[in-house]
């Protein structure tokens, strides 16, 4: 019989391990460290647990699922769910085996089939196999002479004195009585019965792994139980079923899950639960009376009714708020959803969206912007009126009598991004100046569909100018058209235009231009995910060979970067990454010397680095930061600008104060700065120059110097307080 590979075993172990803090939403492998000692309190429930992993992950695998949802712990954590109460409610023996396999499989059955069934409406299937997988082994195990009830629990003294004998009776009862509240004991009890461990011990256990994994995820368990608390004394429900029956880990789940995992924690996820927490209580509190007639436990079905519904109602929603925001990266910490989605909301388009530029070349100003003067009202308030001006802000040389006396006046109009034509109109002629035909309002115009409602029209254009017909389709920076003086257009000026259907002269959507370059008093300053105003001066970005190849990352290009100077042991010699894709297209470095991956964006303007995942102990931590962002066009003295997340600078142990408070306020800043130093030009090749700063604010900086040469990244050199050393590419 052949072994299992050495991978198969580390899969597997892996799966295993994650199965436990996966009923967290968690992968940490501390807190799961914590969880796997709390199922083994009670050593038979322990056993009973790693057993129904153990068959889930093994038969997930042999039939060929997916090994990411299997390494994660997905496909095991309801399992190891059942595996525990079936545990702690039988006696062991032949017979107790056989079904404890035959539940874990039935209930992975049901994982696979339920997640099916969810993925389609973006929906976890948190613990509802579980839910199936015990109702029915309670139902059926009074047909099943052989299986015995445990007495365990029952004569907690004599088990304790078999365990350690009157020692550890003593030490548990003097543990007990320290803790006299008895909110807080429930609360304890409450954390206990997610792993059907009613003791406090376990409870104080869990909670410590919650606190030490997340500080967030902890300050939710505590507020979710205590709102719950509150409202049972205040409608004078009955509290001692939260005592005697410990389902008070419905409100933790929900709190965790509703406060700050499926949703970006904030001062708004908090509020929500002020509201959903009471319907948890109704629904558990109605079902309690329900499930009593078939002597079934509710277990945790209040905290999947009220999670699912919430979050299908979220996905329902027409136009997605900017209060409860969903998780769109998740990270498997509240903290680190929160820090990303902080950094990045405004920094740069997801590569899920469409990102849409200036559709000119060159320097523009801004005639007209929203909600103008002349135009641009009401339903068509979103657009922009383009005109190019003169050193003293005039639009036109001479008396400006004719329309080429107009800087902008054949000038090209390009594709503001990919897609399609849907629409345009030519043939009308150019107004004198002064004139306006309001009888073809928008002149000659041109409509392209970049996406499912979301499409650019640009009009004015001048006669016989256009270079597409309807249903060609163009690249960002294509020539269109050329710049005219048609339609209402007293003067030649482009307008342009982002509306949601096919239509010229559809209502305009207020949708922000990627990235442009504004010019604000003589320095320009890169502007990102952003709209130009009123008599702003902007430029549409152009790449420069040298900085576009050298960032041109494609999938499977490797690249290998030899370390010397003053660094540590595991930083010198060379480092190499290969680059890769993952199965939802993003691209991404990995170190094939740590393992650490650095995800990654380009939209052919500017450089992003998305995520860092890994140990910081590698050299493409560095690369990261000094590459955080960077504009693939060349502009002298450019300065650019950005912020990193909290939690890929500091150490843990310095943002533990600022986790509790992170849904509400971050004071814990780092910044990036590049700075963009001399370009060399032979007949060979181009050379250039580039700083890079991060500063925690705290005195501590981070220099790089890059040097850019024959269109890749030839070297770069870093400095702090601690080390001094020099990366070389030896090969890409």
């Amino acid at each position: 019989m052949r072994k299992p590979s050495a991978h198969t075993l580390s899969l597997q172990l892996e799966g295993f391990l994650n199965s436990y803090p996966q009923i967290f939403f968690s992968d940490n492998r501390l807190l799961a460290f914590f969880l796997v000692g709390v199922s083994f309190i009670d050593p038979l429930a322990g056993i009973s647990g790693a057993l129904a992993v153990a068959v889930s992950n093994v038969a997930a695998q042999s039939m060929g699922f997916s090994s990411w949802y299997l390494r994660k712990g997905y496909y095991g954590f309801n399992s190891l769910l059942v595996g525990l109460g079936f545990g702690l409610t039988f006696q062991p023996g032949f017979a107790f085996y056989l079904l404890l396999m035959t539940a874990a499989l039935m209930t992975f059955f049901f994982t696979i089939a339920i997640q099916g069934f969810l993925y389609k409406y973006q929906l976890p299937y948190l613990s509802i196999p579980f839910l199936l997988g015990i109702w029915l082994v309670m139902l059926a195990s009074g047909q099943f002479t052989a299986l015995g009830l445990s007495e365990r629990g029952i004569y907690t003294h004599n088990e304790l004195f078999a365990l350690g004998g009157k020692g550890l009776i003593e030490l548990v009862e003097t543990f007990d009585s320290l803790i006299t509240s008895p909110g807080l004991r429930t609360y304890l009890f409450s954390l206990g019965a997610i792993f059907f461990q009613y003791n406090l011990l376990a409870g104080l256990l869990i909670a410590t792994g919650l606190l030490l994994w997340s500080r967030i995820a902890f300050t939710l368990s505590l507020a979710g139980f205590s709102l719950a608390w509150l409202f049972y004394r205040i409608t004078g429900a009955d509290i001692t079923t939260l005592a005697y029956s410990y389902i008070g880990f419905n409100y933790i789940l929900t709190s965790i899950a509703l406060g700050g995992f499926f949703l970006i924690p904030s001062r708004w996820s908090y509020l929500w639960l002020l509201w959903l927490l009471p319907l948890v209580i109704v629904i558990t509190v109605s079902l309690q009376q329900l499930f009593t007639l078939f002597r079934l436990g509710v277990y945790a079905l209040p905290f999947n009714i009220v999670v699912l519904t919430f979050l299908y109602i979220l996905k329902i929603r027409i136009k997605p708020g900017k209060r409860l925001i969903e998780t769109q990266v998740q990270l498997y910490t509240p903290e680190k959803n929160l820090y990303y989605q902080h950094n990045t909301e405004n920094r740069y388009f997801s590569p899920g969206d469409i990102a849409v530029s200036l559709p000119v070349m060159g320097e523009w100003t801004v005639s007209q912007g929203f909600h103008g003067v002349h135009t641009h009202r009401g339903e068509w308030a979103h657009a922009w009126d383009l005109v190019i001006t003169g050193p003293e802000g005039e639009t036109f040389r001479g008396n400006g009598a004719i329309a080429r006396d107009y800087y902008c006046y054949e000038k090209p109009v390009v594709a503001p991004a990919d897609g399609t034509v849907a629409d345009l109109t030519d043939g009308i002629p150019d107004n004198l100046i002064g004139d306006h035909n309001l009888r073809q309002n928008w002149g000659n115009s041109i409509v392209i569909r970049h996406a499912d409602h979301l499409y650019s029209q640009l009009s004015h254009l001048k006669p016989g100018s256009l270079k597409v017909k309807k249903g060609d389709s163009v690249k960002r920076g294509d020539l269109l058209a050329l710049c005219g003086n048609s339609g209402r257009s007293p003067y030649p000026h482009l307008h342009f235009q982002i509306q949601s259907t096919p239509h010229i002269g559809s209502k305009t959507l207020a949708y922000p231009l990627s990235e442009y370059l504004l010019t604000d008093g003589g320095k320009k300053i890169l502007k990102t995910h952003a709209i130009p105003l009123e008599n702003e001066t902007v430029t549409a970005i152009r790449n420069h060979p040298l900085f576009e190849q050298a960032f041109h990352f494609l999938p499977g290009r490797k690249l290998t970067f030899a370390v010397s100077g003053e660094a540590p042991e595991w930083l010198l010699g060379n480092h190499t990454w290969e680059i890769k894709t993952d199965e939802y297209n993003n691209s991404y470095f990995e170190c094939m010397r740590t393992g650490a991956v650095a995800y990654f964006h380009n939209n052919g303007h500017i450089h992003w680095f998305l995520n860092f995942l890994g140990s910081r102990n590698s050299l493409l931590y560095y690369f990261y930061l000094g590459f955080y962002k960077v504009l693939t066009g060349y502009y002298q003295d450019l300065t650019l600008d950005d912020s990193l997340p909290p939690d890929k600078v500091y150490k843990p142990r310095q943002l533990f104060l600022q986790d509790f408070i992170a849904p509400f306020r971050i004071y814990k800043k780092s910044g990036y700065t590049l700075r963009y130093g001399a370009l060399e030009d032979d007949l060979y090749a181009s050379s250039a120059l580039l700083e890079a700063t991060v500063d925690k604010g705290t005195k501590e900086k981070y220099h790089f110097r890059i040097t850019l040469r024959q269109n890749c990244i030839t070297e770069f050199d870093y400095t702090d307080k601690h080390y001094d050393f020099k990366a070389l590419c030896t090969e890409s």
